[in-house]
């Protein structure tokens, strides 16, 4: 009885123990940084009537990223030249994109900005939301083409090598969202192999759609699992081209593989000139460690 009460001691002693390792800890010496995801709206000559053309946004968005200290983020939609430009107003930082979208299939960026002196790029690459992701193509319903953005990275401090995935879903049609998922997973697995990873993205998607549900069955939502709780709004939309009030659905999302550690999720809702957001889409940021 004595050792069966022993070996029950010595178990929960080992649980306490593993949990412990995916709790958040700033003094850990690994790899520590604050990830995130912005849709940054692409610059649509509709903005122009409404007065948020990206020559106004583009400043008040760049100061959002430093003034937070954003260490890596994903963006969606901003075309070559809005990165280009996004860019310069950010020192310090590199990117990697690539195309996607329009007739040309070049409209958008899915794009990786990261602080170069934090991070060395050893690897980038693209798959496309189709079901023929290693080729350009679009997917399923879908009537322009969609992708994930990747990015092997380095932490210049601790030597961790790590996977960034950044990813825009289709938004229209219903299949091209469900088989995302279970793709992207895929993909990742692929890639990826026994690195750790960060997924990153607007999924067009709420927390209870197949496709979020695909990704939660193995990686985890930084919104679930941030240590200290929540900050900001939940929503992280609105309708395209709206730039004030409250946010719709949450569809922006920071996944993280489930030995990693998230604090401080946040939903950034800064604003400029008469209360506009810079995006149509609200940032989503939090502290990982690996």
């Amino acid at each position: 009885m004595k050792r069966i009460l022993w070996v029950f001691i010595v178990f929960l002693i080992f649980l306490g123990c593993k949990s412990q390792q995916i709790h958040f800890n700033k003094e850990h010496n690994g790899a520590t940084f604050k990830v995130a995801t912005y849709n940054i709206r692409y610059d649509a000559a509709a903005d122009q009537t409404t007065g948020n053309p990206w020559v106004i946004r583009k400043e008040p968005l760049a100061r959002l990223i430093t003034s937070h200290g954003f260490d890596i983020l994903g963006t969606q939609e901003g075309s070559p030249t809005q990165m280009d430009e996004l860019l310069m107003l950010l020192p310090g930082f590199e990117q990697v994109n690539v195309g996607y979208g329009g007739k040309d299939g070049n409209l958008h960026t899915c794009a990786v900005l990261y602080k170069t002196a934090l991070f060395e790029l050893l690897d980038s690459g693209v798959f496309w939301l189709s079901e023929t992701p290693d080729i350009p193509s679009i997917g399923w319903d879908a009537t322009d083409r969609r992708i994930c953005q990747w990015a092997k990275m380095k932490d210049k401090k601790s030597g961790q090598v790590f996977y960034f995935f950044n990813a825009h879903l289709y938004w229209r049609n219903e299949i091209a969202r469900r088989e995302s998922g279970p793709l992207i997973v895929r993909k990742i697995q692929e890639i990826a192999d026994i690195h750790p990873v960060l997924i990153v993205g607007d999924f067009n998607s709420e927390p209870n759609s197949s496709q979020v549900d695909a990704m939660k069955a193995v990686f985890a939502d930084s919104y679930d699992i941030s240590d200290n709780g929540r900050k900001g709004k939940v929503g992280t939309a609105f309708p395209g081209g709206i730039f004030q009030g409250e946010p719709g659905g949450r569809i922006d999302y920071i996944f993280v593989d489930k030995t990693t550690a998230i604090s401080d999720y946040e939903v950034y809702s800064d604003v400029y000139g008469d209360n506009r957001y810079p995006s149509d889409h609200l940032p989503v940021s939090c502290q990982i460690r690996f």
